[in-house]
């Protein structure tokens, strides 16, 4: 029981630890764009490059912490034919699509206002990490990191909903605390990842259609601008 304890305690710090890694590696961005301590263009564009140097360190950290294996064992999941995944992946990448125009009718969570005002700041500093760095290393901690350490082999339905339920609410919680209309995109996006994750089987696909998806809103407010 004691050294049971001990596993839960230490994979949930070693998530939080990451975690943790992966707001350090923002700063040299949000001060890039705030312009408020790096102020000259050239302490901006050193400031990126840190980010991008941070965020790189972060990735190839955590990939080789788990020698690169982030593909769920799902015992009773069905191995789809290569067709069948195409398949899958465009019906989530429609389901996002689908979810970023219903999100225009909704109000803006204080996490994509964040992003607005960092991107009249500075462009590069926030299409960086949120299109890049934002959706790989978010990825690996609530959906890679998340299974490898508490669910590595999923042998039943009840072990895969809680699987699904626990990173969704992750992935809600750090994109804003509170429950309310302004989270259903971030609900949605939630579910479409993780779904990516267990039915097609490798963390790729889930970073590409986050990818997608982030691109999608910073090409937006580049027509709105």
């Amino acid at each position: 029981m004691k050294n049971k304890i001990n596993y839960y305690v230490t994979n949930i710090g070693f998530i939080i630890w990451a975690f943790f890694l992966y707001q350090l590696s923002s700063i040299p961005f949000i001060l890039a764009t705030t312009g408020r301590i790096v102020k000259s263009e050239w302490e901006k564009n050193v400031a990126i490059v840190v980010g991008i140097i941070l965020s790189i360190l972060l990735i190839r950290y955590l990939w080789k912490e788990f020698d690169g294996d982030f593909q769920p064992e799902i015992t009773f999941m069905k191995d789809w034919k290569k067709s069948q995944k195409v398949w899958i992946y465009l019906i989530l990448l429609i389901l996002l699509i689908g979810g970023g125009y219903l999100a225009g009718f909704l109000p803006s969570s204080n996490n994509q206002a964040g992003i607005e005002e960092m991107f009249q700041g500075n462009k590069w500093s926030t299409i960086i990490p949120v299109v890049v760095f934002g959706p790989i290393i978010e990825e690996l901690i609530f959906r890679g990191l998340l299974q490898k350490l508490f669910f590595k082999r999923i042998t039943t339905k009840l072990q895969l909903l809680l699987y699904l339920i626990i990173s969704i609410v992750l992935f809600v919680g750090i994109h804003g605390p509170a429950m309310n209309l302004e989270m259903v995109p971030y609900i949605l996006m939630g579910v479409v990842f993780s779904l990516a994750y267990v039915l097609l089987g490798d963390i790729k696909y889930n970073i590409s259609l986050h990818i997608i998806n982030n691109a999608i809103g910073i090409l937006s407010l580049f027509l709105l601008n």
